[in-house]
């Protein structure tokens, strides 16, 4: 449960929230919209215990966990295609063991790294990435940016 009192939150000068108040009651879904600048980034700062309210009261059970996904990305050398496929951890895995099984000239291990391969679909993960970009608006001109 997330329990706001009386919550006030300033960003400089600009006041975000003023005497809001509201619970969130566990199972409860909500959608956070507003033009940029009106506070949702300083909102999940609040939650995330990155901000304290400036007055009013902000509670939520200790041992709840607060999972979330960075507004921006690091810059990074690396293309969007591959750091969206490095997301898949399992891949990645065999992919680097495959090679390994390969300087190690073990042709028993390679064809079952292949096998497990193919059963996660990773011969189709970099079309299914691309995909992915596509559907978020990119062009197939920046999977390589």
């Amino acid at each position: 449960m997330l329990n706001f009192k009386n919550v006030s939150l300033r960003r400089g000068s600009r006041v975000l929230f003023a005497n809001t108040s509201f619970t969130l009651h566990k199972g409860q879904k909500v959608g956070i919209t507003g033009a940029n600048g009106v506070g949702k980034s300083s909102f999940f700062a609040l939650i995330r215990n990155e901000l304290h309210p400036d007055a009013g009261d902000f509670t939520m059970p200790q041992q709840l966990e607060v999972a979330h996904v960075a507004q921006e990305t690091p810059a990074t050398e690396q293309a969007a295609l591959e750091y969206i496929i490095d997301g898949d951890q399992e891949l990645r895995n065999i992919q680097q063991n495959i090679s390994q099984a390969e300087q190690d000239d073990n042709g028993i291990k390679q064809a079952e790294l292949h096998a497990k391969m193919d059963i996660i679909g990773g011969y189709t993960a970099t079309a299914r990435a691309a995909r992915l970009m596509n559907g978020l608006g990119f062009q197939s001109s920046q999977e390589r940016l």
